[in-house]
């Protein structure tokens, strides 16, 4: 699956986001598996060094009973109800978009390190809007989150050397929302200045001489559409990065290949198709890798992983993207946490 490239900026391209935060879907369950057993048998470890001595028989003292751990599944959903939570207070708070974004994502990365059962999801939500806003240049005052919480001032701080240190210190996150607002801006310019029939001038050369020569015009339904329905379909967008926020999705994919998604579903669901928009995306953003390649080390040109048909790849990185975007979509309840909470509760 390509996974990267998209339109993406060269920045990301050669970012610790990109190298160090993006997974497949068997390596992202791996290393939820090896957290949660690494967890478990350090603290059986620190348990059994604590009392090495077995209880005779027949004799009243018993070690004390080990809790279960957390359920993957309701952990995961339990994360998903903290982060519900983050979007909902940044719109609270009108705490900008890439605000948002980067302390969605310094949750979720940070319980790729840690479990709930070491460290509270609730309250590391809270720093990791804190420190989304000093990252994203936007300080906004422990005291004002703490408000907003309704919770100390020194809780909102507290988890902060965690955090970092969970995030190995990488603070710097690409947003799928620039991402989107800048193909939201394409896709008007095309509309207000379609190019001439005969198309653009051609792209650089494309990987393969199976791709196309030259970029697709754009698509009759976009041009043809009233903008009110497409003032719609891109507010559909940005509901559905949200949704695709509350996923797996960021950490599967690149920023670019989100707002695609996005962008692909908020106008299906007003009834305008854009394949010939999101092609020109795809084709143009690997005639630019490729041009790249040249320039690139053994190991960086091995994990550019060009498609030999650009668009297709696309399509079927946004097939994928679908479905976790229905996932994210399904609001978690706190009913459904409860369980969850409390075993991890009982760990910490």
């Amino acid at each position: 699956m390509w996974r990267g490239g998209l339109g993406d900026s060269m920045d990301f391209a050669t970012s610790s986001h990109r190298r160090r935060w993006l997974y497949t879907r068997a390596s992202l369950d791996e290393e939820r598996r090896r957290l949660q057993q690494r967890l478990v048998e350090g603290v059986r470890k620190q348990r059994a060094a604590a009392d090495p001595g077995q209880p005779e028989a027949g004799s009243a003292t018993k070690r004390p009973r080990e809790p279960s751990p957390v359920d993957p599944v309701g952990e995961l959903l339990m994360l998903k109800y903290y982060q519900q939570i983050i979007q909902e207070k940044c719109r609270e708070m009108r705490l900008p978009l890439k605000v948002m974004s980067t302390a969605l994502q310094y949750h979720k990365r940070f319980f790729l390190r840690h479990s709930s059962m070491e460290f509270d999801p609730g309250r590391v939500m809270i720093t990791a809007i804190f420190m989304a806003t000093k990252i994203e240049e936007h300080y906004t005052r422990a005291a004002d989150i703490a408000a907003a919480f309704d919770v100390s001032e020194d809780l909102v701080v507290k988890q902060e050397v965690a955090l970092l240190e969970g995030l190995n210190f990488d603070l710097v996150v690409h947003s799928p929302y620039r991402a989107l607002q800048g193909f939201v801006q394409e896709l008007r310019d095309a509309r207000t200045s379609p190019p001439s029939s005969s198309g653009s001038p051609p792209p650089p050369p494309l990987p393969t001489a199976s791709s196309a020569a030259s970029l697709p015009p754009p698509d009759e339904a976009l041009l043809s559409a009233p903008e009110p329905l497409v003032a719609e379909a891109c507010r559909a967008a940005f509901g559905a990065l949200d949704a695709l926020m509350l996923s797996d999705a960021p950490l599967l994919f690149g920023p670019a290949q989100l707002a695609a998604a996005a962008l692909r579903s908020g106008f299906k669901t007003k009834g305008i198709r854009i394949p010939n928009f999101l092609a020109r995306l795809a084709l143009r953003a690997a005639a630019a890798a490729a041009a790249e390649d040249g320039s690139s080390s053994g190991l960086e040109a091995e994990q550019q992983q060009l498609p030999s048909d650009p668009a297709a790849a696309l399509t079927a990185a946004l097939d994928e993207l679908d479905a976790l975007g229905s996932e994210g979509a399904r609001r978690v309840e706190v009913g459904e946490v409860k369980e969850a909470n409390a075993v991890a509760r009982e760990w910490r």
